[in-house]
């Protein structure tokens, strides 16, 4: 569709989701700098006069058009959908889709009392669940997954689509999609999948690993080369990107952030921590994915240590896969009672599990900290908890947890002490105060969608206002 630079002038002052507005638009020459009127409907051009159907809610007479936008964010994590939000508040008219086939901690991706009128959910679920670890039928469900897609948005005609956390192989189909119908598509590049599943190749295939390492790599290079821009949300993105040819001008590094506004402080006494029986004991909690760059033996050493140096506390691991079946079995055949394993829980309860809380946990193994970041911390910080990180010291959130003496950093590495610090960390409650503290005071200041909403529309605006590539 055709994407000219516009200034209209409406002939009546009606935004009635139901009339037809008579609009006149001037073109002086295509060139790319400003809104598509794909957002108006379908349209016909007769000489500078193009008659229009319905105007949606929010575009207002005299203040210039707003886009369509479909936000793909296929795990359906907080940060997401609150971005969804943010643009929507400000008359964009976003679709957010995710996928419900993926079993992960999901944010609020259904619609909420306050939601902008011009914001819909639109789940895009797999043929069942996502077989993650059977390397045959991952592949048959993202090729699946990635024509649906590519249709899905195709049909909703956006000026622009935001994807992230897509497997590879379902973001390059999308990616050909969105290029063949000329939609810009921008890369909200949460991980290097190419680097993970290169790693676990390796480690799993030897020497061999080394095909599978190099397709997964080409194919993410060329998402990227195909992409209209790059959002990546650490520096340390940097290098891989480069390396793919991108310039560093189409680089953009927006970090995360938590919904800080879904996320107040509760006290451990809380209905939640009631109904599970944690409400007077001391717990250590985990909540998220426990994938293969995390390595749930670092929490089984916690429960190992805390059974004999704390009895009375209690570790806690909401999550679900291989890495919480793992965790089943360790408990089974070491009989340690200490440990409860539970599904994840409703977003809306997240508050009171992280509040349940005196020390919250996050692990990275060490060969993931160039490519991924434990983001699951950033809500932590809301929850005014002491953290301990079992990362890499220069993963950006290990900078985060130690630059604001929000937490304490381990090498997961250092095995003989991981279960001392946690232990140390519940004797010491002065300690976990002053650390839980410090940490909500870094999500006030930090965590705004409003400024990640400004930084958004800007880069929208640049893609649609130029033709030039991401390569160097």
């Amino acid at each position: 569709m055709p994407r000219y630079s516009v200034r209209p002038e409406f002939s009546e002052a009606s935004t009635n989701t139901t009339s037809k507005v008579s609009i006149t638009w001037h073109l002086p020459t295509p060139n790319w700098e400003y809104w598509s009127s794909s957002h108006l409907g379908r349209h016909r051009r007769v000489g500078p006069e193009v008659v229009v159907g319905p105007v949606p809610p929010k575009v207002v007479a005299g203040e210039g058009p707003r886009l369509s936008i479909v936000v793909h964010d296929y795990s359906g994590h907080p940060c997401q959908v609150q971005l969804s939000r943010a643009l929507a508040a400000r008359g964009h008219r976003v679709t957010h889709q995710h996928c419900p086939s993926y079993v992960t901690g999901k944010g609020a991706v259904e619609p909420m009392p306050g939601d902008p009128i011009t914001l819909t959910f639109q789940p895009c679920p797999m043929e069942g669940e996502f077989k993650r670890y059977s390397p045959i039928k991952r592949i048959a469900q993202e090729v699946s997954y990635g024509r649906r897609v590519g249709t899905l948005i195709g049909l909703q005609s956006p000026d622009v689509a935001i994807l992230s956390n897509v497997p590879l192989l379902a973001h390059a189909l999308v990616a050909l999609r969105l290029k063949r119908m000329r939609i810009p598509m921008i890369f909200w590049h949460q991980d290097i999948y190419s680097a993970a599943i290169g790693a676990a190749a390796r480690k799993k295939l030897g020497a061999v690993g080394a095909v599978p390492a190099w397709i997964a790599d080409r194919i993410e290079g060329a998402i990227a080369r195909a992409s209209a821009a790059i959002v990546a949300i650490s520096p340390t993105f940097r290098p891989k990107l480069r390396s793919w040819g991108i310039k560093e001008s189409a680089i953009t590094i927006i970090p995360n952030w938590a919904p800080i506004e879904d996320l107040p402080v509760r006290t451990k006494v809380n209905p939640w921590s009631i109904r599970m029986g944690l409400s007077t004991t001391p717990v250590v909690l985990y909540s998220g994915t426990l994938g293969l760059k995390h390595d749930p033996g670092i929490l089984a050493r916690v429960a190992e240590h805390l059974g004999t140096e704390r009895p009375d506390a209690r570790v806690v691991v909401v999550s679900e896969g291989k890495g919480r079946e793992w965790l089943e079995e360790w408990k089974r055949s070491h009989g340690a009672d200490n440990l409860i394993l539970l599904d994840y829980q409703p977003y809306r309860d997240l508050p009171e599990v992280m509040g349940s809380a005196d020390v919250l946990v996050a692990i990275l193994e060490p060969d993931a900290s160039k490519y991924s970041v434990p983001s699951k911390v950033l809500s932590y910080l809301c929850a005014e908890r002491a953290i301990v990180g079992f990362l890499p010291g220069d993963n950006s959130i290990a900078e985060i947890l130690e630059g604001n003496q929000a937490g304490v950093v381990v090498d997961p590495a250092d095995r003989d002490n991981i279960g001392p610090t946690v232990s140390d960390l519940i004797n010491d409650t002065a300690r976990c105060t002053r650390l839980g503290v410090a940490g909500r005071r870094y999500a006030e200041s930090v965590f705004s969608p409003g400024s990640a909403a400004d930084q958004f529309e800007a880069i929208i605006g640049s893609c649609l206002s130029t033709s030039h590539g991401l390569t160097s």
